[in-house]
Parts: structure tokens; C-alpha cells; sequence
């Protein structure tokens, strides 16, 4: 399929659907690798294309990125789900980073559905990248990874956690 019908499409569909109903709706897909994830539209702040990259921004600020061509299948549903739900229907990539704020040290937890080799950084605000770290092959399931940000000076910034095809970005403070 042309990849830019493609993305055209995504937007049009995951922002028409949501204006359309006053009713919370659920959006689910399933990715080329086998992996899924699955996500309330009430959630979604904004969905923007960079290049081939769909990037969807939540409200908490999260940021899940991927290639719009590893989308293998997508599908909306006019229920939403509880949290418990989204997890059970989807092998989403959690991140949680912590503490936040954060003086030294800062905790990054994930669990992963799948085999991935993973990167860490710290971005400021401006999107300079001020630590960069290689975490290397990880096993499917939840590890727990440290970052030193001592060096960093009191402000906000973007940790960036990404793998082979998956990307997610979270909001810190340096303290």
C-alpha cells in the first residue's frame, strides 16, 4: 500500500472517529512483528507524521513512536477500555520512569513483549541530546535500567527509551 495514503489515511481515520462520537473509542494495532497495543482516543493529545514515523503524543505525555510500515493492521473499536483491558488485549511496551522529579539518579522500568535491543537518552527541550547510552539485547518481560543525570542542571527534559522499532519518550525534572 502507498505509504502516504497510508499515514493520510491513519490521521484521517484516528481524527474523524474522535470527533465524530461523543463516546469514549479505542484504536488497536497490530504490528509486522507479531506485537500489538491498543489505546483510548480519549488518551491521544495529538498524532503528527514526521517523515514515515507516526509519533502519538498522550495526554500524561507520553510519546509511543513507530514506522508507519511496520503498522501491519488497525482497528477501531466505539468502547473504550479500562486499563485492565488495554493490557489484556495488547502487548504494549510499558515504561515507567522514576522518580520524577528525579536529583541524581533516575530509574527507567520497561517490560517488553519482545526480544529488542535498547537505547536510553536524555534530550533537553530543545532536542539536544545530553546523555546517550546503548543498554544493549534485552529478553522479553520487565527489566529495570539507572541513568546518571547528576550532571545535569535543574530543569525539564525528555527521556527517550527506544528499541529496534518501538520509540517512547516520557517527561522528566531534574531537580
Amino acid at each position: 500500500m502507498n505509504l502516504i495514503f497510508t499515514k493520510s489515511f491513519l490521521l484521517f481515520l484516528l481524527l474523524g472517529l474522535a470527533s465524530i462520537s461523543s463516546k469514549a473509542q479505542s484504536m488497536y494495532f497490530n504490528y509486522t512483528d507479531g506485537t500489538n497495543a491498543a489505546y483510548n482516543l480519549a488518551d491521544v493529545r495529538k498524532i503528527t507524521f514526521v517523515a514515515d514515523e507516526m509519533n502519538l503524543q498522550l495526554l500524561d505525555g507520553s510519546v509511543y513512536s513507530w514506522n508507519v510500515s511496520s503498522i501491519g493492521h488497525y482497528q477501531y473499536d466505539e468502547n473504550p477500555l479500562g486499563v485492565d483491558e488495554l493490557l489484556n488485549k495488547a502487548n504494549l511496551w510499558q515504561v515507567i520512569v522514576f522518580p520524577n522529579p528525579a536529583t541524581n539518579l533516575l530509574n527507567v522500568r520497561y517490560n517488553l513483549p519482545t526480544e529488542d535491543k535498547i537505547s536510553m537518552a536524555v534530550f533537553d527541550l530543545q532536542g539536544k541530546i545530553l546523555i546517550e547510552t546503548n543498554v544493549g539485547e534485552r529478553t522479553i518481560g520487565e527489566h529495570e535500567e539507572s541513568l546518571d543525570i547528576s550532571t545535569l542542571p535543574a530543569g525539564q527534559y525528555v527521556c527517550r527509551i527506544s528499541g529496534q522499532k518501538n520509540t517512547i519518550s516520557k517527561n522528566i525534572i531534574k531537580q
